[in-house]
């Protein structure tokens, strides 16, 4: 017996896919060059999104491999799932959507008969199997196959959709599950999320001349047991085998001297218990090659939420954890801890609690999540009630991290702080001298507002530099990791030609706009306290606008690219109060909240809802270029779009008079960037002069075709997992913002005490907005060219 297993260890989730492609391919390639048959590929399509992405992953990059004869390579499933409600539990649409239509962008097209799948629409589910063992029997005596099939090992030890729970049922399915003879069973699980199953015997997979198993985060348990008994098994004495004797029972001598024995027959053995995992069955007869991650045997990671229980907690910060888990992208040895104050939520004691009441039902919404994927971030998941005034409390909370990273070196900790600012210090003080890691780093993110002024924010950055150093502290700005935010930088230096637009010379306005369709409701009591300007404009599109406006950095290192944002705003001049119009939608002043606050002061909110400002850069390249800059809630539609108009051709030049060109980009909704030209109209019957307005466009989804756009947030706790500070504000670009918008909030609040403009919910904001605009040289055109309102994006 000369079966084994071969290891192949990756270091991350891109090498693990390298690795297993460049094995798959050796052999395909190998057998193609030898044979001048078909290369038969069984693939198993495992259970859960994480698994299942990482198959993606496999064959979307085998399909890039160009060595590979396609038209001599045959894919049958080793297992379907029956009876799914969700086209995209289908096992052979996965397989369809990686390889297939990757294929075709490579310019190779697989001959549909090449692909042997169950066909799930036969009913009963006995039929579908029983049409699916005739031409699968043709296909392998055809093609003297499996060559090669690919297994997923299940936290529950299951492979290819054999599962211990069925057999272990009724010990005569594993001897159907074992029989010589090839078979396609109807198997259930009520652990997965489609119970029902179509699947291969196992006596076909253990005929395939090489398979892989790939060990996935929760399946390393289950192949650490069954690695155990295969080893126990191995390790046993293997006598020679000894010639079998038959105890006689009767003995007669016949008449032609010849003995007569009529031995015993021994009574038949018992059945043998069915083994815990179908896999030692494929072990003992088969070579295996086993992919997994390297397991870090360093690192310990403990991401803690502080303020768990409450809004921004369980729809933001706990999705965007689960999506970085359903991704791959959160460390294997990571565990997830919400805390919050028991004062404040009573209802939530434990981690029971908080997972029914808080977290389950929100995660539940998120695309791709499915029940074996809950149950996997369920087990990362962790509760603590901390009253962060009781140090015993905050002991205990320091007492499980150590606990849960107590196999580990090093003990990194990551605390997001999704409170309230005033309680920033105290927390941090708190955890800086009960809960801080003596043998990792420890990073704190801190969510906005930060102060309502400058002083304010001067006094809040203090407060954190008496426990954390700059570079411990994270202060997250959502907008900095939008898709199209973070491609500023390359659009405009990777790009070197467009990077040279970005001037005066030939820039005549720039316009930053951010709009919502919904007013304030369910937090009116804390955007009156704020408005429109401190919300929105003095972080978000102030930072859109520092990736716009400034220069090329020494380097990419984070610290160079937030000096040259610091340069541009240092480089702003405080805004003039004429330079600014306010508004507020017609239905602020009845919300309930407002009302209680209008009786405590004794006069209507003056809170603006709306506002835009008009912003100018001293310094060459943008000398006397105005940056129009507006926001508002209840307007007409959802977007945020960077407009960059160009300056209008001259008086008589050879087109004569023409709209200007401009450069959009679209940071929500529907990332895309577009730059309007002018083209000359097709036809016999038109001038040279005749020229309309087209648009170069580059749809991001379309061309990269993402399987998903990563959301800010997720990308943000990504980044501070691996120390990663590009997209956060530090200390001095917040203070130099604030230094720009202060004059103007005093002056609207205390000196002029102006009231906002009336505008109608579902507008696009006051009149006097767009005259404002107009006064500053933008100009308006119609998607062909006509001044007026563009159909496809006002703004």
């Amino acid at each position: 017996n000369n079966m084994g297993i071969q290891r192949i260890t990756a270091s991350s989730e891109k090498d693990f896919t390298e690795k297993s492609v460049d094995q798959l391919e050796e052999c395909i390639v190998k057998f193609q060059h030898n044979n001048l048959g078909c290369f038969v590929l069984g693939l198993s399509g495992t259970n859960g999104h994480v698994r299942r992405s990482r198959l993606v992953d496999i064959l979307g990059s085998l399909a890039g491999r160009s060595s590979n004869d396609w038209a001599r390579l045959y894919v049958f499933l080793v297992d379907e799932r029956y009876g799914f409600k969700n086209a995209d539990s289908c096992n052979g649409l996965l397989v369809r959507n990686a390889l297939v239509k990757n294929l075709l962008k490579h310019g190779v097209t697989f001959p549909e008969d090449h692909l042997v799948f169950p066909d799930t629409s036969i009913s009963p589910i006995e039929a579908c199997a029983s049409e699916y063992k005739e031409r699968l029997i043709a296909l392998l005596d055809q093609n003297h196959g499996p060559h090669f099939v690919t297994l997923g090992l299940g936290t529950d030890m299951s492979v290819a959709s054999v599962f211990p729970e069925w057999y272990q049922a009724a010990p005569e399915r594993w001897r159907i599950a074992t029989a010589k003879n090839i078979n396609v069973l109807c198997t259930k699980t009520s652990i997965y999320e489609v119970p029902n199953r179509v699947c291969v015997n196992l006596r076909l997979i253990r005929m395939a001349e090489n398979i892989m198993l790939f060990l996935g985060e929760g399946s390393d348990e289950a192949w650490g047991r069954i690695k155990a008994l295969y080893d126990v098994e191995r390790s046993g004495s293997k006598g020679v085998k000894r010639p079998r004797f038959l105890e006689p029972e009767q003995m007669m001598l016949r008449a032609d001297g010849y003995m007569m024995v009529q031995a015993r027959i021994p009574f038949a053995k018992p059945m043998e218990r069915p083994p815990a995992s179908p896999l030692e069955y494929v072990l003992k007869y088969s070579n295996i090659q086993v992919v997994q991650l390297r397991i870090d045997k360093v690192n310990h990671y403990s991401v803690i939420v502080l303020g768990a229980a409450g809004d921004l907690a369980k729809k933001k910060t706990f999705p965007a954890i689960f999506q970085l888990h359903l991704g791959r992208f959160l460390p294997a040895s990571a565990s997830i801890i919400g805390v919050d104050d028991p004062n404040f939520h009573s209802d939530i004691q434990g981690t029971d609690q908080f997972w029914d009441r808080r977290l389950l039902p929100y995660l539940e919404m998120e695309k791709n999540a499915d029940t074996q994927d809950l149950a996997e971030f369920r087990q990362r998941l962790h509760f603590v009630p901390v009253n962060f005034s009781n140090k015993e409390s905050v002991e205990a909370l320091n007492q499980l991290i150590q606990t849960l990273g107590s196999d580990k070196q090093k003990d990194n900790r990551v605390f997001y702080l999704a409170l309230p600012s005033f309680l920033f210090s105290r927390t941090i003080a708190a955890l800086k001298k009960h809960c801080w890691s003596n043998t990792g780093f420890c990073r704190v993110i801190v969510e906005k507002p930060f102060g309502k002024n400058g002083k304010e924010a001067k006094e809040l950055s203090d407060s954190l530099t008496q426990y954390l150093h700059e570079s411990e502290t994270y202060r997250i700005d959502h907008y900095l990791a939008k898709t199209l935010v973070l491609n500023l930088l390359t659009l405009r230096f990777a790009n070197r030609e467009l990077g040279h637009l970005f001037h005066s010379h030939h820039i005549a306005n720039v316009r930053i706009t951010f709009k919502e369709p919904i007013g304030v409701q369910g937090r009116a009591g804390y955007f009156d306290g704020y408005g429109i300007i401190r919300d929105i404009m003095q972080n978000h599109l102030m930072q859109v606008l520092t990736l716009v406006a400034m220069e090329a950095p020494a380097s990419l290192v984070a610290e160079d690219v937030r000096d040259e944002k610091v340069k541009v705003l240092k480089q702003i001049r405080p805004i003039d109060p004429k330079d600014c119009v306010v508004g507020q939608y017609d239905g602020y002043q009845d919300d309930p909240a407002i009302q209680k606050l209008n009786e405590e002061r004794g006069y209507a909110s003056r809170c603006p809802t709306f506002a835009v400002v008009v912003m100018y850069l001293d310094n060459e390249r943008w000398s006397g270029v105005p940056f129009i800059m507006k926001a508002g809630k209840a307007l007409e539609v959802q977007q945020t779009i960077v407009r960059l108009q160009f300056k209008k051709a001259p008086p008589g030049s050879l087109f004569g008079d023409q709209p200007q060109n401009e450069l959009v980009i679209r940071i929500q909704p529907n990332e895309a960037i577009y730059y309007k030209i002018l083209a000359k109209m097709p036809g016999l019957t038109q001038r040279a002069k005749d020229v309309q307005q087209t648009v170069l466009d580059l749809d991001l989804k379309k061309r990269f075709e993402l399987r998903r756009t990563p959301e800010a947030y997720e990308k943000l706790i990504h980044d501070v997992i691996q120390g990663e500070s590009h997209n956060f504000v530090r200390r001095d670009e917040l203070e130099e913002a604030w230094r720009i918008f202060d004059p103007l909030l005093n002056s609207l609040e205390n000196e002029e005490k102006r009231v906002p403009e009336r505008y109608a919910f579902g507008s696009r904001g006051p009149l006097k907005a767009d005259t404002l605009i107009d006064s500053k040289g933008f100009r308006r055109y119609t998607v062909t060219g006509v001044p007026g309102f563009a159909e496809d994006d006002f703004d």
